[in-house]
């Protein structure tokens, strides 16, 4: 048995023994597919204290009391995110001990992990990321899905949905770690209503930031059809400063605007039918990153700069077009989901001077008899996805529940991708890698679960899912360095199983416990056969990788204890990772490889206290993630720790809520900590390890709900003003360059920033 589960035996079975940890849980609304409450129904929900039991969530495809989902699941509200100056991905996780956003530029920009699961620089995603019941961004490697994720602003979200573990069986590929699921608002068709709301904020070091958003639901026909628009305007500063060719202060600006629309028709009691339409661009002036040498040390001048020869605009827009029709037979509820989105990151990255001097001095040895005065890369990612699901799902039953459906995915990315710099003595360009790829991604699947309820008190479930995979790549390359010159085209065929087993105990009304077994995968893809590199061949280079896997054993706890007032939740897990996908980098090309197992066993915890004024809560999450064989042609040895991983991790928050010249107020405070992360393997050959130390934030707000149902929320984040860097740059080959002498790229923590937000309804 392993060692943490059994270490976490002793709670659940004395469950006297758990301290009487307090915290606060925000709690998501009762439903993400009942209409919205009405804004007097909020202001009266928000005096009174809401417990754990009454927190409704989605993760298993059914609605149902989070209390009652057998494995670790934890949601945070729009209005909470609001009320402490949250602005991006970045900042919803970062009140989520055991979940990460590890940046790779700037919102939208990186990726997400959750219970360690990360080699550092990722092929392709192991956390899934969802709005409602619709997957978005793409499923391999070329789609560059684990360097761009998809940034939502506050746009009608309703809640967040934070799904631990593998979740192979209902989400499929990619869920490795576990999913995040964006959950919105949907019509009402009841009644008209509305609100407008604002965000003014100050940044050290930047400036002032502004947000504007405004939803309107207009009923159709009275409790037959109703239409929601939403829409958001948000400017935030930027705090990292360039020096050299392109100097400009606040290189970092990002503006981001969306809109969405739902239409919800019911023509009876038992059919539903919603359309909705989105969209969503992300501009941003350049990378949220600064220049620093591997012993941790800034170098150009600053702890927030950068040396540019090159600007480094991104922009990232999201088309998103989906249909729900929704029946309910006696027996069950049938679900038809239909999707199609177009995702689309354009990136430029400045090289630094090191590499820019590399290949001036290889130049006439390739060709190239220009000297040039910048390098950089322009790239575009353009992900065109469908995606069909029709799922079947039982109602409650006294002695079986089920679930069934079909999955169809069809993905088409285009790249577009140019190695080029800017000549020193004459006008123009010189190129030194231009490429096409074309890559085709489409899975079928079929996946179900049977939940047996032995009696009243225990429940077994078993699930499956089988998936059938088709890749197909196609590439044109040519300039001095690249690595497959001419054009290539490929196929692949291949085929996973995703399985999960969970019992379910519930000895009384105040707890239970659970035992979860289920795995997960990343397919495998296609890659181009390498030529030639600028350091001879790489015989470990094939032109294609499998898939890899893991299998995770979970064991957990959850109770209400003191009358509701105190809720406590405890899980612990251990997680086996097999022939785990690593890039590698030989300079002018980047191949992926399947090398070494790998190993995480976690311990979790959350606990809330609601009485009276007061709400106190805590979270942590304790993580030893680490290479079980490791991978020596890589450098990497059996026992280091993966990437970004921390081994401990915690959030404590307390709120006092009053009353203030007849109106509803409260204050709160929160503080995040963490230990200390590693960017990357020790000993990697390839991709250097930066040491990314521990931390500790403090956050404040305050606010106040005014007589006409109208809110203020004023905030200070990071409130110690603390300065430490938090992430690098996933990028093999500029982390390879830093092995020679060149910058390892450095996100930084945002300085402290004091706003304060509002919201009218009507």
């Amino acid at each position: 048995m392993p060692r943490l589960i059994r270490l976490l035996l002793v709670p659940l079975v004395f469950p006297a023994a758990i301290p009487a940890v307090m915290a606060q849980t925000t709690p998501a609304p009762a439903s993400s597919s009942n209409p919205p409450p009405s804004p007097a129904q909020v202001s009266t929900a928000n005096k009174s204290a809401v417990t754990l039991s009454e927190v409704m969530v989605t993760a298993n495809r059914r609605r149902e009391p989070e209390r009652e989902v057998p494995m670790h699941v934890a949601t945070v509200s729009a209005t909470s995110l609001q009320q402490l100056g949250a602005k991006n991905l970045n900042d919803y996780v970062s009140y989520q001990p055991g979940v990460f956003f590890a940046s790779s530029g700037g919102t939208g920009q990186g990726e997400l992990i959750m219970r360690g699961v990360s080699t550092g620089n990722q092929t392709s995603p192991t956390v899934s990321v969802y709005i409602d019941d619709v997957p978005v961004g793409g499923s391999t490697v070329y789609a560059a899905a684990a360097t761009f994720v998809f940034d939502p602003a506050l746009l009608d979200l309703d809640h967040i949905e934070f799904l631990y573990g593998p979740q192979g069986t209902l989400y499929g590929a990619g869920s490795m770690g576990g999913l995040v699921k964006y959950v919105t608002v949907k019509p009402d068709t009841s009644g008209f209503s509305g609100n407008v709301g604002g965000d003014i904020s100050n940044t050290n070091r930047g400036g002032m930031s502004y947000t504007e958003h405004a939803s309107l639901n207009i009923p159709l026909v009275k409790d037959k059809a109703a239409l929601r628009v939403a829409v958001v305007d948000q400017h935030i500063t930027g705090v990292y400063r360039a020096v050299g060719e392109t100097p400009a202060g606040g290189d970092d600006r990002t503006h981001t605007k969306g809109a969405r629309v739902q239409l919800e028709v019911d023509p009876t009691d038992k059919l539903s039918f919603n359309v909705t339409a989105m969209a969503q661009q992300i501009a941003a002036d350049g990378l949220s990153m600064a220049d620093y040498n591997l012993q941790g040390q800034p170098i150009s001048g600053g702890i927030y700069t950068r040396r540019l020869n090159h600007r480094e605009p991104f922009t990232q827009t999201l088309e998103l077009y989906s249909f729900h029709a929704g029946y309910d037979f006696d027996a069950g509820t049938l679900d038809w989901i239909s999707s199609y989105q177009n995702f689309v990151n354009h990136s430029v990255q400045d090289y630094p001077d090191s590499f820019l001097t590399l290949l001036n001095a290889l130049g006439p040895a390739l060709g190239v008899d220009q000297p040039l005065s910048s390098l950089y890369v322009d790239s575009q990612y353009t992900v065109h996805k469908a995606s069909q699901e029709m799922r079947l799902t039982s109602r409650k039953n006294p002695n079986f529940d089920w679930l069934g459906g079909f999955w169809f995915n069809r993905e088409n990315v285009w790249e577009q991708y140019v190695l080029e710099g800017d000549n020193k003595s004459q006008p123009g360009q010189t190129s030194l890698i231009q490429q096409n790829v074309n890559a085709g991604f489409s899975e079928y699947a079929g996946y179900g679960d049977l939940t047996w309820h032995v009696n009243p008190t225990l429940d077994l479930t078993v699930g499956a899912r089988a998936s059938g995979n088709s890749q197909h790549l196609s590439n044109f390359e040519q300039g001095p360095v690249a690595g497959s010159p001419g054009g290539f085209r490929e196929h692949l065929l291949s085929d996973d199983i995703t399985k999960m087993i969970t019992l379910s105990w519930r000895p009384n009304d105040k707890g239970s416990y659970y035992m979860r077994a289920s795995t997960g995968y990343r397919p495998g893809g296609l890659q181009a056969p390498i030529e030639s590199t600028l350091l001879g061949p790489n015989p470990n280079a094939k032109d294609s990788f499998g898939s890899d896997d893991l299998q995770s054993y979970e064991l957990g706890y959850k109770s209400r204890q003191l009358d509701g007032h105190l809720n406590v939740g405890i899980d612990g897990y251990d997680i086996e990772w097999h022939h785990m996908q690593l890039y590698t980098y030989t300079l002018g090309n980047t191949i992926i490889q399947n090398a070494g197992d790998a190993r995480v066993e976690g311990v979790e915890m959350q606990a809330n206290y609601s009485n009276g004024p007061w709400q106190l809560g805590a979270s942590s999450a304790y993580t030893d993630a680490y290479a079980k064989s490791g991978s020596p042609q890589l450098g990497i040895q059996p026992g280091a720790p993966l990437p970004y991983s921390a081994r401990w991790a915690g959030t404590l928050s307390g709120k006092y809520k009053f009353i203030l010249a007849g109106m509803d107020a409260y204050v709160g405070v929160n503080a995040r900590a963490s230990s200390h992360r590693n960017a990357g393997f020790s000993g990697d050959d390839s991709d250097p390890n930066f040491y990314l130390p521990g931390f500790m934030f403090l956050d404040l707000n305050t606010g106040v709900n005014l007589r006409n149902g109208a809110n203020i929320d004023f905030y200070v984040r990071n409130v110690l003003n603390r300065q430490v860097p938090i992430g690098t740059l996933n990028d093999e080959a500029v982390n390879f360059l830093a092995t020679v002498g060149g910058p390892m790229l450095v996100q930084m923590s945002t300085p402290r920033t004091v706003g304060v937000s509002f919201n009218v309804p009507f």
